[in-house]
């Protein structure tokens, strides 16, 4: 089963290998990236994000959510090779984070890859079946149902969200001297509000508390109009590519004036030289004595 997307819609492709029960991998490509769902008996059982896109991979979620390290990162990707496995298999064997916990985060890239998809317009499908036996440590199998339903309210909502922060990149932190009553925050609320002792960037709060984007933008906004939480703005490049290279463009620009200027300087001092040594009074009688004298 193969096809453009343009003629048959994401949410369909995923209602269909569901209503089959059919298990293999589902590749969709688009944006110049591939993203794979694997199923077993109509359910998604695991995800395999494209590499270019590091924020998807399990292990930069795990960083960013603070229960690894860079240093431990790089050890356990080092150590996956050799020995056959993933990451996260290698992470619950070595006792570095629980069942438990991997099955929260395998739930959330399985979540973030589909919300991620569901945007595109363009792009390809492609199913192969095959026997597909769920792992032991990856968690419980996700009905795609119930996640496409997740889905589309994520794309009627998530920009009406983010709308009420500032566009590009941000800092937000608990407003000072701010007492909460816990019970009197939704569950959403809670992990957003305590997420914030760990960092001041959305996207790591949002990783600590093993929320979507959309989940954790949602929360931050309810927060926000409780007025418990404080924002900044962040002067930076990052999130404006044209504005960096306008920018650079413009270092380009001062440094080859500079360097203009500097072989225009040099070009004078020559001159300069050429003149006093070559064509002045002195030089030039200099030069006529030589010529009588041969």
């Amino acid at each position: 089963m193969q096809g453009k997307i343009a003629d048959f819609g994401i949410p369909d492709i995923f209602q269909l290998v569901s209503s089959q029960a059919k298990s293999g991998s589902l590749a969709i490509s688009g944006k110049d990236r591939v993203t794979i769902f694997i199923f077993a008996d109509g359910k998604i059982v695991d995800v395999q994000p494209d590499r270019r896109e590091p924020g998807s991979l399990l292990g930069t979620m795990l960083r960013d959510g603070g229960l690894l390290t860079d240093s431990e990162l790089k050890r356990f990707l080092d150590a996956q090779g050799g020995a056959g496995k993933k990451i996260g298999e290698l992470l619950v064997e070595k006792g570095k984070i629980s069942p438990e916990v991997l099955a929260r985060y395998l739930t959330l890239q399985i979540k973030e890859c589909l919300f991620d998809v569901l945007t595109l317009t363009e792009g390809e499908y492609r199913f192969e079946g095959f026997a597909v036996r769920p792992s032991s440590w990856g968690g419980e199998p996700l009905r795609p149902d119930v996640l496409l339903m997740e889905g589309m309210q994520f794309l009627d909502e998530y920009a009406r969200y983010r709308e009420k922060f500032p566009p590009g990149a941000f800092r937000v932190s608990r407003r000072q001297g701010e007492k909460v009553d816990p019970h009197a925050l939704t569950e959403v609320e809670r992990l957003v509000w305590k997420a914030l002792e760990f960092s001041d960037d959305p996207d790591r709060v949002f990783r600590k508390a093993c929320l979507t984007g959309f989940e954790g933008i949602k929360g931050l906004a309810a927060l926000r109009e409780r007025g418990l939480v404080e924002l900044s703005t962040m002067e930076g490049e990052r999130d404006d590519p044209a504005l960096r290279l306008r920018k650079e463009l413009a270092r380009q620009g001062r440094f080859d004036s500079i360097l203009a200027g500097l072989w225009a300087g040099a070009a004078a001092a020559a001159a300069v030289w050429l003149y006093g040594s070559l064509l002045s009074p002195d030089a030039a009688e200099t030069f006529t004595e030589w010529v009588r004298f041969f």
